[in-house]
């Protein structure tokens, strides 16, 4: 009789535990389109200007609740008293 051998998992390589969610939300904002663009390189311009990833993701939850982007920069901005040095009018 042969023996079967059974091939155990090893525990070495585990996977993140934020793989599957962080995934998701990474391919839902890849794919977020505004009226200005894609959200990377809305991000990607922001970010060029000064911006900090703080004042970035409450621009972004404006763009999502349908502000233009304009509407939305001043709104942050009015709203966290600051933006960075030099910055110019993005409307």
């Amino acid at each position: 009789m042969a023996m079967m051998r059974t091939r155990r998992v090893s525990n070495r390589f585990v996977e993140p535990a934020w793989a599957p969610a962080a995934a998701a939300t990474l391919e839902s904002q890849r794919s977020e389109v505004f009226a200005e663009g894609g959200w990377p390189s809305i991000r990607a311009l922001l970010e060029m200007r000064g911006w900090s990833p703080v004042q970035i993701d409450l621009i972004h939850q404006q763009l999502r609740q349908g502000w233009p982007l304009s509407d939305a920069v001043r709104q942050v901005s009015i709203r966290m008293g600051t933006c960075p040095m030099r910055s110019k009018s993005l409307g």
